[in-house]
């Protein structure tokens, strides 16, 4: 690959990495005046009308075979219908920052699964950078998951990781299609897939009441997390993907928890702390021997 083209493609995946980086932050704000259930949900249903417009202005077409089809409902179904469910649940019962932090392991999970699915073992590089980033994540949680840290749960800690577990496996399979058909077919298609699932649980869970004491700032994260971490996000990244590999450029998702606790103590006022710092330096540390390994 050549020093533009590998350019192109680490601006589009750190593009990617820092709006999902804000993800916890605007999940934190909608979660203010709706439940995390809710704010998951609408997060696929403000989103699908945008993503009918571009399918139908730019004629983006799912192949009618089995594996096409089978691999889009994949990746709505984890990546936009039980990743923000799961997610948004988390963020209401635990801190930005430690949510931000749980985003760390989606690296580790992408390895992971990816090894797995291509029966491939990576190279000494990448084992290390992975170790050496988890072990930063586990310091994040460790300090998050203190006695005197307000507003943490394990609860929502479980329900964090669970989303993000959902959402690693919808976008391998959304990078998987995306080398067949392109990301922006894979993501609108997916978007639609989600919002059709999730549109009943809005109307026979959440209701009229819900939404009218949802306030303006809380329309806003909402709209943020749909058009920005649903749309624009999941349409980069899954371009990365196919184009990186999901082993190597995965692993960036490490640098998520570095945007999301940065975020969080500028936007809603959170403490930063020396174990965060330590913590967040470690995963860099991470990251740079991840991107040694050769794919």
């Amino acid at each position: 690959m050549s020093q533009t083209n590998l350019s192109r493609l680490y601006t589009i995946a750190l593009i990617a990495v820092f709006i999902y980086g804000a993800t916890p932050v605007f999940t934190k704000m909608a979660t203010a005046t709706a439940d995390g259930i809710t704010v998951g949900a609408l997060r696929a249903i403000v989103a699908a009308p945008l993503a009918l417009f571009i399918i139908l202005v730019g004629r983006y077409r799912v192949p009618l075979r089995r594996d096409a089809i089978i691999l889009v409902v994949i990746s709505g179904m984890g990546g936009l219908v039980l990743f923000p469910v799961f997610f948004s649940w988390g963020v209401q019962h635990t801190t930005a920052g430690h949510a931000a932090a749980g985003t760390a392991f989606g690296a580790v999970m992408a390895g992971v699964l990816s090894a797995l699915i291509d029966r491939r073992m990576p190279g000494w590089p990448w084992w290390i950078g992975i170790a050496t980033g988890t072990l930063g994540a586990l310091l994040l949680i460790w300090e998050a998951v203190g006695i005197e840290v307000e507003g943490v749960t394990w609860q929502g800690d479980a329900l964090v990781f669970l989303g993000m577990f959902m959402g690693v496996v919808g976008y391998i399979a959304g990078a998987r299609l995306t080398k067949q058909i392109g990301s922006t077919t894979v993501t609108m298609w997916s978007v639609l897939v989600a919002a059709a699932t999730l549109l009943p649980l809005i109307i026979f869970y959440s209701g009229a009441e819900t939404l009218t004491a949802i306030d303006r700032d809380g329309w806003g994260a909402i709209l943020a997390l749909g058009w920005g971490s649903t749309i624009l996000a999941y349409l980069l990244w899954n371009r990365a993907l196919a184009d990186g590999g999901v082993g190597k450029i995965g692993a960036l998702q490490l640098l998520q928890p570095v945007v999301g606790i940065a975020l969080a103590l500028m936007l809603l006022g959170e403490r930063i702390t020396l174990p965060l710092l330590i913590a967040t330096l470690v995963i860099l540390v991470g990251v740079v021997l991840v991107q040694r390994e050769r794919t």
